[in-house]
Formats: structure tokens, C-alpha cells, sequence
């Protein structure tokens, strides 16, 4: 075991005209230390995969109402899969295999508790290390809110999702025909589109394509009756239109708002013209249903009724890079860094 702890911190851009929520490469600096050593009540991480994601955006700008931003030279936090090196934590003996925000480093200290509070996850038996960061982490857990939770689909609902090819809408597509729905997914190119086709769902429509409003009403002549939505944006404002009478609207992300220049949305009247209902969940906001929700996405992973669809990049090097990609559609499925 190394004594050395790499990590990344925070670095503080040149380019004063980064706005919003966008993470950009001026805010990785690599670092080294010594590994840290628990004291009482305290555990030690070592990370396996780190999991590039939208709170990485949010933690370097802040989150109003949420969390203040991360101060330059602070290690960036993320999520993190390891394993339990050291333990003074009796909740969490060696060789314990968890999850949770921790830092964006080779070693994280814990006191059993992450970067938001929460109790560290620990990853079942039978369960690979990564899938604690997919499946059964906030991509999953998402995916199974939006849909069961919140949204209540019923058999033959036309369901489409944005974001089809990527960390959460790929889940979601493969969790719709457990409920007799019919899955509709937005991705960008025809090779994403495909994928999606063969990851599971029932047609697609191609942002990149003209004509995005069309598209979705081919897809779905009598309207959409629930849009699973993790863009935002113009995809958001197509969907607006195509939306069926008395459906439902989920926000679970917004993907096209995290950049220096937040994309608008419009055709908003169409929620009072056809009685749609649009609402929003914060992940951390529901962790009471946590557990539910891991247990049955786990029963799906052993089963084989979801399969996850990954992009590892490889080496601690490689974060940079994979942080930024899910922003500029450089990823095709669940975004993760495997440490060397």
C-alpha cells in the first residue's frame, strides 16, 4: 500500500467569463501528499473509480440554498468506489467495500459519513465495485425515483427520455418495459442511437437531426405521456409541444443549464394548454428511499433485466478529461475513471 495520496484540488480558472455551473479543465490541479491514518470513530477509503457527474459542476460554482462553492486549493469531491483500507469505525470493518461523495483522491478519510452527510454505501455481495457507483448508486437510484416514485407510470404510456445514451436515461430506458411503457429516448448521432436501440429502447429520436419537434411526434402520435427529462434546454422545449393531455414532466437533471451560457426554455404554455404536470427531485433530498430503491435495482443487476452500459476511462490522470466529456456528449454510457 502506497503512502502517497494523489488528489485533485481545486484550481481558480484564468477565464473570468466562465459562468453557471460549468467545470472546466483550469479547475484540476493534481497534488500529493501522505495517505491519511484514522483516528478514533474514523476510517480510511482507497479508491478504485472515481464517478464524473453534475455535482462535480455544482460543487465548483455552489449550489444556492444547497452548498457553498469548494475554495481553490480544497481536494475536489465526486463520487467515489473503494474499499475500506484502515478502520477505527466498527460500522465499517476492513475489506468493506463502499461508496459514497468523498474526495477525489487515491485516500479518503471518513467518519463513516460522505461529503454530503449521508452515511456511506456499502456495495452487496455479488455486486461488482462499479456498479456501487451505477446501479446501484445515484444513476440508478435516480432512474428508479423519477420513474417509480414520482412519476407512477401505467402500462402502454409512451415514456420518452433525454439523455438516452447517458448515465441515467440509459437505466431508465431499461426500467420503462418493467412497467409495460414504451421507451422513447433523445441521443445525439446515429451511432448513439443505435446503441440505445440495442440497449433497450422501444425507438429513438436523434437531437442532432432537424426538425427535433417532428421527430418527437413520430415517435409519439398521441402525445407523450411522461418525459424523463435530464437535458433541459431545447430538447425540454420540444417536448413541450408534444406533450399528451394530463401527462407528466420529470426534471431529474439539466445538462444543457451547467455551461457558461444556460440554455433557455420555452413553449412553457403548452403545461397549461394540455394540464401537464412538471415537477423536479433532488437526489440527496430523498435518502429514506435509498434503500428501497438499491434493493430492487440490485435484484434487476443479478437478473440481468438491466445491463450497464460503461465508458472507463483509465488512470488517475484520465479524470480531467472524463469529468468534462458528459458535457459535451463525449461519453456513451456511465462515465468512470478506474485508478491505477
Amino acid at each position: 500500500m502506497s503512502n502517497t495520496n494523489r488528489a485533485w484540488r481545486v484550481g481558480q480558472p484564468n477565464d473570468d467569463t466562465v459562468g453557471g455551473m460549468a467545470l472546466v479543465r483550469g479547475h484540476f490541479e493534481r497534488s500529493e501528499a501522505d495517505k491519511p491514518s484514522p483516528g478514533e470513530g474514523q476510517l480510511v477509503v482507497k479508491a478504485e473509480y472515481f464517478s464524473p457527474d453534475a455535482m462535480n459542476h455544482a460543487w465548483v460554482r455552489g449550489m444556492p440554498g444547497k452548498f457553498d462553492p469548494l475554495a481553490p486549493g480544497t481536494i475536489m469531491r465526486g463520487g467515489v468506489a473503494g474499499t475500506v483500507v484502515e478502520s477505527r469505525n466498527p460500522a465499517f470493518p476492513e475489506g468493506t467495500r463502499v461508496t459514497g461523495f468523498l474526495d477525489w483522491a487515491d485516500y479518503s478519510l471518513s467518519d463513516g459519513t460522505d461529503h454530503m452527510g449521508v452515511p456511506l454505501q456499502v456495495i452487496p455481495e455479488g455486486i461488482e465495485t462499479h456498479s456501487g457507483l451505477v446501479t446501484l448508486g445515484m444513476s440508478g437510484v435516480c432512474a428508479w425515483l423519477g420513474l417509480f416514485h414520482f412519476s407512477h407510470p401505467k402500462p402502454g404510456d409512451d415514456i420518452l427520455v433525454s439523455g438516452a445514451s447517458g448515465a441515467i436515461g440509459s437505466i431508465v430506458g431499461q426500467l420503462v418495459p418493467l412497467v409495460g411503457g414504451r421507451a422513447i429516448g433523445i441521443a445525439g448521432g446515429p451511432e448513439k442511437c443505435a446503441a440505445a436501440l440495442d440497449a433497450g429502447f422501444d425507438a429513438m429520436v436523434d437531437y442532432k437531426a432537424p426538425d427535433l419537434v417532428g421527430q418527437i411526434a413520430k415517435a409519439c402520435p398521441d402525445g407523450v405521456n411522461i418525459f424523463f427529462d435530464n437535458v433541459g434546454g431545447d430538447l425540454l422545449s420540444s417536448a413541450l409541444v408534444n406533450m399528451a393531455h394530463f401527462s407528466q414532466i420529470m426534471i431529474c437533471g439539466g445538462t444543457a443549464h451547467y455551461g457558461a451560457q444556460p440554455a433557455p426554455i420555452y413553449n412553457h404554455i403548452h403545461l397549461a394548454m394540455h394540464s401537464v404536470n412538471m415537477r423536479g427531485f433532488f437526489y440527496f433530498d430523498h435518502v429514506d428511499l435509498w434503500g428501497e430503491a438499491r434493493a430492487r435495482l440490485g435484484e434487476f443487476l443479478k437478473s440481468g433485466r438491466i445491463r450497464e452500459w460503461l465508458d472507463i476511462a483509465q488512470g488517475f490522470d484520465a479524470t480531467p478529461d472524463a469529468a468534462l466529456a458528459g458535457f459535451s456528449g463525449g461519453t456513451k454510457g456511465r462515465k468512470l475513471v478506474r485508478l491505477d
